[in-house]
Formats: structure tokens, sequence, C-alpha cells
């Protein structure tokens, strides 16, 4: 069952809120649903038992690292990851599954998905350049980019 224009903003908006719940300054929200039914949301977060970024301050922020780079090095998973391993967790199948995520996914979570089965993945704003742009399409994920004026513009 494909998404409607107004269920595409409605998940779009409720991914955009999740970001409310994350700690970190690069706030990233995300929805997972299929046929209709939101089968998870999730966020970017610091694993339990972890301190905020190592030393109480942003690694990416302290090192002037941006666009991607060393994303490796920080203790918080980001929100794709986040959502794939709450559902693993539940054993919730998310083949065929669409994701809503405020902003594009970057290259190791874009493997993650497309092993997870994400078969679309409607996303708000750029990242890095959108460099698994390329990925995603060659493994036949559709890809969507939702303008940031028409998820604010419609109230649902």
């Amino acid at each position: 069952m494909p998404e409607n224009r107004e269920q595409t903003i409605k998940y779009m908006q409720i991914a955009c809120k999740q970001c409310d719940k994350s700690h970190c300054g690069w706030k990233i929200g995300a929805v997972a649903t299929r046929q209709g039914k939101i089968l998870a949301k999730s966020f970017n977060e610091t694993l339990k038992g972890e301190k905020y970024c190592q030393d109480g301050q942003c690694y990416r922020k302290k090192y002037n690292l941006s666009g991607g780079k060393e994303i490796e090095k920080v203790c918080s998973i980001h929100a794709e990851q986040n959502i794939i391993a709450s559902c693993a967790k539940k054993g919730i199948s998310l083949h065929n599954a669409t994701l809503y995520i405020n902003v594009f996914p970057c290259y190791i979570c874009a493997k993650s998905l497309i092993q997870a089965g994400f078969k679309k993945v409607y996303y708000m704003q750029d990242y890095a350049g959108n460099e698994a742009s390329t990925l995603f399409k060659s493994n036949n994920v559709i890809l969507e980019k939702v303008e940031e004026g028409e998820v604010w513009s419609q109230k649902l």
C-alpha cells in the first residue's frame, strides 16, 4: 500500500518531533513504516552507560568535524541504526519498510538500511553531499526529498 502525500507529511512530522528527544547537537529523528503502520520511531542518542560525547563535550565540535567525517568516533547511535536495533530486539522485520528521516542518511547507515530491507527513504535535509544516494539507487531503494516548508505548512 503506497503512501499518500498526507501520510508522508504526517510521518515526516513525527520523525522531526523525535529530534526533541535527542541530547545530541545533531538532532536526527526517524520513523519506520510499512503499509500505513508505524513499526518504530527513534532518534540519535548516547548509548546507555556512556557520558554525552565521551568527556562531556561534542567530539565533532571539538575537532571541527563535519560532513560525515569520523562519525564512528562518537558514542551516540544514529537514529537509523537505533531504529534497526530496536526492531531487531522486538522481532520486527523491516523488509519492504519505508523510512522517514529529517536528514539524509550517512553512508554507514545507508548500508544498514539496505541490508535491513528498507525500500523507500523520505528525507528533508541533505547531508554530506548525499554520498550514499548511488548506493541506495543501485540497491533499488527509492529516495524522495520532502521540502521542509511543505512538512511544516500542513497541520495534521
